[in-house]
């Protein structure tokens, strides 16, 4: 996967939102996380 040099969004700013986002509606649970990971193998 080619990386861009100048991306939209920094993965800072992403992992601050995804630990906003988590705060707010909850971490996943194992399980949800492993159903995740098999969609994206599909």
């Amino acid at each position: 996967m080619h990386k861009e040099k100048n991306p939209i969004v920094s993965d800072e700013f992403l992992d601050e939102l995804v630990k906003e986002i988590n705060q707010l509606y909850g971490e996943p649970t194992e399980e949800q996380f492993k159903e995740t990971i098999d969609y994206d193998v599909e």
